[in-house]
């Protein structure tokens, strides 16, 4: 498997990228949200902004936190979660953006 080639700490390192690449696609979500708050002030809105801002937060977060350990399972689970994570930023944004 390609993860294994990667090693502890090339998974950790590629962990990191996502997650800062997902920070950004939510700085993208909290752009947009925000923008059709001030022209169309609904909570459905308010609640994409509070929604996109927690997940800002735990993006945040996950990021300075270190990957505990150096178990190649764990590090393993948190690559995947932060790839499946990005995904769903990137149709969500997608989404957004076109509608």
């Amino acid at each position: 498997m390609v993860l294994e080639l990667l090693g502890d700490a090339g998974i950790k390192l590629a962990a990191q990228i996502v997650g800062i690449g997902n920070i950004i696609l939510i700085i993208g979500l909290l752009y947009y949200y925000i923008k059709s708050y001030r022209e169309i002030k609904i909570g459905f809105t308010l609640g994409l902004i509070i929604f996109v801002s927690l997940l800002m937060l735990q993006s945040v977060f996950s990021l300075i936190s270190p990957i505990p350990g150096n178990n190649l399972s764990i590090n393993t689970h948190v690559f995947v979660g932060s790839v499946i994570e990005f995904l769903a930023l990137t149709i969500l944004l997608i989404i957004t953006w076109k509608y």
